[in-house]
């Protein structure tokens, strides 16, 4: 495992006592959001977002499109358009909602589960060369911190759309 060097180390200090912890958050998150720029692989990461999005929903009785835009941020026509897509390339399938057949419910397909497989084992090798240099119990810690921010996220987006 690689360290970081005593250099690398001051300056991230320096980054800590200048940058507040949101920023930091945020630049990161737009450092990633804007990684590629082939279409094929932008492309790509719409289908992965649209399946995990529907991956995510699994526990419903019935995901709609309608779930989906609110799970991905989007207005529904937007996620019309990605569910389309992604149904046309084989990751997801709808069927008439029971519930309502002027509704249409939505899966993740087997050739999706495997998308989504490679798009996670991707995930986690990316993690792993981001912190190549950390102790095991450093990439654990921050994996918990990771989960409590999303488990808290989830929080305040549900009392936002509940209240």
């Amino acid at each position: 495992m690689k360290r970081a060097s005593p250099a690398s180390r001051v300056a991230s200090a320096r980054r800590v006592a200048s940058t507040g912890a949101g920023e930091t958050l945020f630049q990161f998150v737009r450092l990633w959001s804007r990684r590629g720029h082939d279409p094929v692989d932008l492309q790509r990461g719409r289908d992965v977002l649209v399946a995990e999005a529907v991956h995510a929903l699994r526990d419903r009785p019935e995901v709609t499109v309608n779930d989906v835009a609110v799970e991905l941020g989007l207005d529904q026509s937007g996620a019309s358009r990605m569910v389309t897509r992604a149904v046309e390339q084989g990751y997801l399938a709808t069927q008439p909602s029971s519930a309502d057949a002027r509704r249409r419910t939505i899966e993740v397909t087997r050739h999706g589960t495997a998308l989504l497989a490679a798009a996670h084992a991707w995930q986690d090798s990316v993690f792993a060369e981001l912190t190549e240099d950390w102790t095991e119990a450093e990439r654990a810690s921050f994996h918990r911190a990771m989960l409590r921010l999303m488990d808290r996220s989830r929080q305040l987006a549900a009392s936002v759309h509940s209240g």
